[in-house]
């Protein structure tokens, strides 16, 4: 009976995991450059089951399958399709064209996004708000003024002379990416610098969330938590009854 109520209460968990990070995704679906997460869940225990056949003095058993005790969750894995393109008429946002991040310096870290939505500071550095210096090919990228061109391949142009390159990073492995914030990253392992990039000027990508498939989710979690909490509600009238029944027996 106690493996019944753990079996249900680690799924009750699980759905309510999913549901806050369906709630996340749909929170960001508006930040620029933002990646959906997605829960991963894993079998915690296993029982393999056996049938028996008494064959003379001898029992002879044979697998029929195994079953997972707990279902429960594991961990996010983020999903780092490209998010549609928008146009915005404003200088200062970019989008990158394919793989690869934007690289911002953040008190002496590096950080990685898709979040191409900068400003210029009062200092004549190109910053995403609220992150840090976009970097170049040479360091924190310095402009000077919003009344620059820029060439697709990251080139910024002041006064007909290439100042810097917006530059491009991506890494072989994703899995070494950690979350830093919503749309922001962190590693440990050196990225590459992508030779060509793909930059467009005065568009932003959209994050990659699908409101659809988020609300889908959700109600399908939270159908399933009620009728774990319904099942936990019978067993604790069977257990109650099982008390005070068995406790008359004489």
């Amino acid at each position: 009976m106690s493996r019944g109520f753990y079996t249900l209460a680690s799924g009750m968990l699980t759905q309510q995991r999913k549901i806050d990070i369906s709630g996340n995704n749909i929170a960001n679906m508006h930040t620029a450059g933002y990646k959906k997460e997605q829960a991963v869940t894993t079998n915690f225990g296993s029982l393999l089951i056996n049938k028996y056949k008494q064959n003379g003095i001898y029992e002879e058993a044979t697998p029929l399958n195994s079953v997972s005790v707990i279902r429960t969750m594991e961990e996010s894995n983020t999903i780092h399709s490209q998010g549609s393109l928008g146009e915005t008429g404003n200088p200062t946002d970019f989008a990158i064209m394919g793989a690869g991040f934007f690289a911002i310096d953040n008190g002496g870290q590096t950080l990685y996004t898709r979040n191409g939505s900068f400003n210029i500071d009062e200092e004549g550095y190109m910053i995403l708000e609220g992150a840090g210096r976009v970097q170049g090919e040479f360091g924190d990228i310095y402009v000077g003024t919003d009344k620059f061109n820029f060439a697709e391949d990251g080139s910024i142009i002041v006064d007909d002379e290439v100042v810097d390159n917006i530059a491009v990073y991506d890494f072989q492995d994703y899995n070494s990416l950690n979350k830093f914030g919503e749309g922001m990253f962190i590693s440990g392992t050196e990225p590459d610098l992508v030779d060509d990039p793909v930059i467009a000027n005065k568009t932003i990508e959209r994050s990659n969330v699908n409101v659809t498939e988020e609300l889908t989710g959700i109600l399908s979690s939270q159908r399933a938590l009620q009728t774990a909490a319904q099942a936990l509600k019978i067993y604790d009238m069977i257990n109650d009854k099982a008390v005070n029944e068995i406790g008359k027996i004489s």
